[in-house]
């Protein structure tokens, strides 16, 4: 015999929202979208090409950072690589947590000199064990001119044509031979060194260079130590001059250490810091989006080429 009881309904379960993601754009020089997703699964950051034509580079990135990091440099975990749907290239690598040392300097942030020191002499170490043959002059004379072309075309660099072709002409007049080829970071500048609150030194932000080698390296790390790259807010007209000499000073300090680790890589390499740097910053010419950091740029070449402060 059916029972004919009613059934008692069942309370309804409360709507479960979907994980969440919060995506946050970061900062970044080169063109590529660089973004940080958390969420409760976790954090990431992806970076993504910002053309078609830059897909390639953005994948060699993506092979060096896995590669330095299997050889035993301290970089953040690709975890994965691909094609978005905009067919755009893109990777995701693990989050770290900190501040970059760019910042720490600009901001007058105490670090530990001694650990940043002890991961740069570990890196030049492995890169300057690799060096092979030298790299051809010609590649970084075509490389001049061709950031003098490059520069011609952005309008806040034409008043500034006539210090630019003067900054070509006395890097074209620089000594290029003898530079040997490695494997490098390919940016390793101040604001690619990160001060991690879980694991110390990290480098991050690997880049498929134009040519390879741990001399380029160094110059990266004083285009910022000499060429003030990595201050260059603190020579707009609002900075207080007072913040701008002390990080000067920290750079200064900085530099010491670091000749005295480029001496140890190569014994020749310090003297040739300063060529070595400038190009560095005139790397950054078609990058600058205002004729004021054009300018900076000019005027920092002459600087670090006639050994000025």
């Amino acid at each position: 015999m059916k029972s004919t009881a009613r059934r008692k309904a069942e309370p309804a379960l409360p709507a479960i929202a979907p994980p969440r993601e919060e995506i946050h754009d970061l900062h970044g020089n080169s063109g590529a979208r660089i973004a940080l997703h958390t969420g409760t699964r976790g954090s990431f950051v992806r970076k993504t090409a910002g053309s078609p034509a830059a897909n390639a580079r953005l994948l060699a990135q993506a092979a060096k950072q896995n590669e330095l990091g299997r050889s035993g440099v301290v970089l953040p975990r690709v975890l994965i690589s691909g094609y978005g749907e905009d067919r755009l290239a893109f990777f995701d690598m693990e989050y770290v947590a900190g501040r970059t040392v760019a910042d720490a300097v600009v901001h007058d942030a105490p670090f530990d000199r001694n650990a940043l020191g002890a991961a740069l002499q570990r890196l030049l170490w492995l890169l300057a064990s690799c060096r092979g043959e030298e790299l051809p002059e010609a590649q970084f004379h075509g490389k001049i001119d061709d950031i003098a072309r490059k520069a011609a075309q952005h309008e806040h660099c034409a008043p500034l044509m006539p210090q630019i072709l003067t900054c070509t002409k006395r890097l074209n007049g620089c000594d290029w031979s003898g530079i040997p080829q490695s494997p490098c970071h390919g940016d390793l500048t101040l604001e690619n060194i990160m001060l991690a609150s879980q694991r110390g030194i990290v480098f991050i932000d690997c880049d498929d260079a134009w040519v390879s080698s741990f001399w380029l390296d160094v110059g990266k790390l004083f285009q910022d130590i000499a060429g003030h790259w990595c201050i260059r807010g603190l020579y707009e007209a609002d900075a207080p001059a007072i913040r701008r000499a002390g990080a000067v000073q920290k750079l200064e300090r900085m530099g010491a250490d670091f000749r005295a680790l480029a001496a140890a890589a190569d014994p020749v390499l310090p003297v040739r810091l300063p060529q070595l740097a400038a190009l560095g910053l005139f790397r950054a010419l078609p990058y600058a989006r205002t004729s004021s950091v054009a300018g900076f740029v000019c005027a920092r070449i002459g600087a670090v080429l006639d050994g000025r402060p």
